[in-house]
């Protein structure tokens, strides 16, 4: 009962904090930074990057634009002391209040699941809700429908270190042998992504909830990896066509 109160709100619903935040010093920052840039693209007369591609443009963090002239930095001075004040008065407002969007009874089941490694939960296919599993039923569902099958092979730890290390050098082989045919700002992307550190792809099954009995969608997530890299490219390119 107590689950279902709380995994009823969704797995996207976003969980304020109990208490307002005590340092907003990056905040400030960011804005500060971003009033700059806006300052000194107004100045300049528009864009000063004409090869600027929105979908592959990949932030430069060692490039910080140059101060704006004294009235602006003065008044994000000013608008910095009056927003800690501000903030400075609400957290002595609230200081005995809890902010959470949670009843106690929700935060204390939450508490429950996240300790509760028997079980595990996730969005279900057809986007049919969250769907509780039993881990070891999971696991074991995972390996019969698609990992122990013969449309995959299991690879040593070293094999795959090799694997990946491979495919980084053909994937930069091909970048140099197109390197013609690769504008300005494709060069740009490429060459700031590839300096990032990737994660492993992870692999994972979805619940077809609504197959009986229910089976395992096989997702394999690249979010951060190098083959997204490639894949954000590739979106790009095709949008051409």
């Amino acid at each position: 009962m107590g689950s279902k109160n709380l995994l009823g709100l969704n797995l996207k619903f976003c969980l304020s904090q109990k208490s307002l935040p005590n340092d907003i010093n990056q905040t400030i920052l960011c804005m500060a930074h971003s009033i700059t840039i806006h300052h000194l693209l107004q100045s300049s007369g528009g864009n000063p990057d004409s090869h600027y591609e929105k979908q592959i443009y990949i932030k430069n963090t060692n490039w910080h634009p140059p101060p704006a002239p004294l009235t602006i930095e003065n008044k994000i001075t000013e608008f910095e002391k009056v927003l800690k004040d501000k903030q400075h008065h609400l957290e002595t407002k609230y200081t005995k209040r809890n902010l959470s969007n949670l009843t106690p009874f929700q935060t204390k089941i939450l508490l429950q699941l996240r300790q509760n490694t028997n079980i595990v939960i996730k969005p279900s296919d057809k986007n049919l809700g969250p769907a509780v599993l039993d881990t070891s039923r999971y696991i074991t569902q995972v390996l019969e429908e698609h990992l122990l099958t013969k449309d995959y092979r299991q690879l040593s730890r070293e094999d795959a270190l090799y694997c990946m290390d491979q495919l980084k050098v053909t994937l930069k082989k091909l970048i140099q042998e197109n390197s013609s045919s690769l504008s300005e700002s494709e060069h740009t992307y490429f060459k700031r992504s590839l300096t990032n550190r990737f994660r492993l792809p992870i692999f994972y099954g979805l619940p077809k909830v609504h197959k009986s009995p229910f089976s395992l969608r096989p997702v394999l997530s690249t979010t951060n990896s190098l083959q997204a890299v490639f894949s954000t490219w590739l979106d790009y390119k095709m949008k051409e066509l």
